[in-house]
């Protein structure tokens, strides 16, 4: 008989014969190896020679506290790897004990801590969590049909690759057996004796516990505007019933994945024990960005270091997701290792890790970056029976000062994203350090060098386009992007508007740069269509001097076949203190738009009474607020402009939900819209999930 040999070790200092028999087979699933040792000695010596994933330390074979301090420091300095340390309490406990003896072994050097009595199963879940296995076994599939023979069928056809399958005949027990089975996917019929499918989907949709769960229709024959209600209700697609195993597949497939990818990121995310120094990822970038407004006096010493793996779609395919997981979880535990106090990193996406590094100059910086490529290169690809032999792991990494300091944080990213970017054209596994074309001297760019970076990026495709997503407050409203312009510097910098945007109008460059958005924003609406997506609404930053030039409605004449299919899906975004400025002028410029299918919106709007009036008198029904009200600290002051746009008839947006405190501060106040980087940054991809975020803020 063949055995699969182990990707990982766990060694157990336990004399407890049941739980290790027990424990075994739990982790050798997995194909983890657990050795169990009897003494303190024993344990460091196998240490030594094979370094483990985990150990877990019975402390009742361990004298005192201070005795299990010594015991854990000559355990993390046998090894380069820094495996993660599991307590096993040695009685149990009662009162205050129940917490000092977690401070103690936490302080210790634990990091993780299980109470008496200890069963098998609760060890193996922490120990798995740790070593970064999170996939189970299977893929769970429900099948809701009336007919038997239909429903055989299909088992046996998902059966057939993996999938474990539940079939359920009678649609009224549905609800029960999804709780029951927790599925990654439900298949049901359109129509059944008692009900319609879609009723049943719109009832799942309600509830929280299903509210993100994939949801396929089948179905051989449906009207269009039935497809239509289906996927309103709350489908996510069809599948032929006549579908062959192959077609089958390629339809449930993607979907199965990313129920189970959104399940383990929604795990992973939460995880503060995934290595030393880690922080989830909303909690780092949001430090971030509050360490980049309040700017330190050593800034600096401040670095931002990201951290990509080569070939991730290659190791994916090799080692499936939870090989790739695993692997990835030994990367955490080598760079937490190069981490000091004051120091911080997060997986800042599905095979990327940035590191936010104070170092004390920027030798030191580059230092630490050369170290954790050096490194980094202990850990290694496991082999597989249909591939090549095991290998390091290579990386590319980005290197960038926060001096001189950006503007802001996208800014601060852009250049990593860039010294990366150059890192991985160049081969990978090598490090590029960002640095300035112009010396930090000279922090602030002229307005000459900003009004030719502005003429070159026109003629030479230098601007790039943006999208953030606006989400609805209201569970049934829509949701849309915002369009944004980034204006590449010589050096690969993005620089946001508010860096050039007074050079371009003192310039007479803002009609240009806002037809330019304008096209682009058309174009990405051209690109869904082509990939037979809808559309989605876009906001889309204009200025009045645009639309009030004299060749403007030519303009538009000239992408009269755009305007005609996207008018209605485009916001134009105007200055509020120019549509008050210019009260007259606007006034038959936002009715002719309006004609014309377009939506108007103002921006920056304060909440004043009179303003919200004048913008009323205009016909604007939409406002986006200004960021200092979103961010503003006392809710009241929000509540009160959005209050007052309410009494006019106009929608509300709030920008500056930039954490989880904002998104409470602002939900409370309840606009129509928000919007932030607490949600997605800004992204070239049109690819937000409205549905699963609307579920999990609501």
């Amino acid at each position: 008989m063949n055995h699969t040999p182990p990707t990982g070790f766990v060694y157990l200092l336990s004399t407890q014969a049941a739980l290790i028999t027990a424990l075994r087979p739990l982790l050798a699933a997995h194909a983890l190896q657990l050795d169990a040792c009897e003494t303190v000695e024993q344990l460091i010596e196998r240490t030594t020679v094979v370094a483990p994933e985990v150990i877990v330390l019975d402390l009742a074979l361990i004298a005192a506290t201070d005795h299990l301090k010594s015991v854990c420091e000559r355990i993390l300095t046998t090894t380069r790897r820094r495996p993660s340390l599991i307590g096993l309490a040695a009685t149990a406990e009662r009162g205050e004990k129940l917490l000092s003896n977690r401070l103690a072994a936490r302080r210790a050097g634990l990091v993780s801590y299980l109470s008496q009595p200890v069963s098998a199963r609760r060890l193996a879940q922490r120990v798995l969590a740790l070593c970064g296995v999170l996939e189970i076994t299977h893929y769970n599939v429900l099948v809701l049909v009336e007919d038997p023979s239909a429903g055989r069928q299909l088992a046996h056809l998902l059966a057939s690759v993996g999938l474990k399958i539940l079939v359920v005949y009678d649609p009224m027990k549905l609800l029960v057996r999804l709780t029951a089975f927790k599925p990654n996917l439900l298949l049901l019929d359109t129509q059944f004796t008692q009900v319609s499918g879609f009723e049943l989907v719109a009832i799942l949709r309600d509830d929280p516990e299903f509210a993100a769960l994939p949801i396929l229709f089948l179905s051989d024959a449906i009207e269009p505007l039935q497809q239509l209600w289906a996927l309103r209700t709350g489908g996510d697609g069809f599948v032929p019933k006549s579908a062959g195993r192959e077609a089958l597949l390629a339809a449930i497939e993607p979907r199965l994945r990313r129920s189970r990818w959104f399940q383990d990121r929604l795990h992973l995310a939460h995880r503060r024990d995934n290595a030393h120094g880690f922080l989830p990822r909303d909690v780092f970038i949001s430090y971030l960005e509050r360490l980049l407004l309040q700017w330190p006096a050593e800034s600096d010493k401040l670095g931002l270091i990201l951290l990509d793996l080569d070939a991730s779609a290659a190791h994916r395919e090799r080692l499936g997701d939870g090989g790739l997981e695993v692997l990835l979880r030994e990367l955490e535990q080598n760079i937490g290792q190069h981490l000091n106090i004051n120091e911080a990193a997060t997986r800042l996406g599905d095979t990327r890790y940035a590191v936010l590094a104070r170092r004390s100059n920027p030798e030191a910086l580059q230092l630490l970056a050369n170290q954790l490529h050096e490194h980094l290169h202990i850990v290694t690809v496991p082999q597989t029976a249909q591939t090549a032999p095991a290998a390091s792991v290579t990386l590319s990494i980005g290197v960038t000062r926060c001096d001189p300091p950006p503007e802001d944080l996208p800014s601060l990213l852009s250049r990593a994203e860039q010294a990366v970017h150059s890192a991985s054209k160049a081969g990978g596994d090598r490090v590029h350090s960002w640095s300035p074309l112009i010396e930090p001297g000279a922090a602030v760019i002229s307005e000459a060098v900003t009004k030719r970076l502005i003429q070159t990026a026109l003629q030479q495709d230098g601007l790039r386009a943006v999208f953030q997503p606006i989400l609805p407050v209201d569970s049934q409203g829509e949701g849309c992007y915002e369009a944004q312009i980034r204006l590449r510097t010589a050096d690969g910098e993005e620089l946001s508007p508010s860096h050039f945007l007074t050079v371009a109008s003192r310039a007479a460059l803002i009609s240009p740069l806002d037809r330019w958005m304008l096209e682009r924003t058309w174009q990405a609406m051209l690109e869904q269509e082509a990939a037979e997506i809808a559309a989605p609404r876009l906001l889309v930053h204009q200025h009045l001097a645009t639309l009030t030039a004299p060749d403007w409605f030519e303009w538009l004449n000239r992408h009269a076949a755009l305007v005609s299919a996207f008018a209605t899906r485009t916001v134009l975004q105007l200055p509020s203190i120019e549509l008050q400025r210019h009260h007259a002028e606007a006034r038959p410029l936002v009715q002719r738009l309006t004609t014309l299918g377009f939506r108007i919106c103002a921006a920056n709007v304060s909440g004043q009474a009179d303003e919200a009036h004048q913008l009323a008198a205009l016909g604007i029904r939409l406002a986006k607020l200004t960021l200092r009200l979103g961010q503003a600290s006392d809710p009241s002051v929000l509540g009160q402009a959005i209050q007052t746009l309410r009494e006019q008839g106009i929608a509300s947006i709030v920008p500056g939900v930039d954490g989880p405190d904002d998104l409470h501060r602002v939900w409370i106040c309840r606009p129509d819209w928000i919007q932030g980087h607490y949600l997605q940054w800004p992204s070239p991809d049109l690819n937000f999930d409205f549905k699963t975020v609307m579920y999990e803020s609501h």
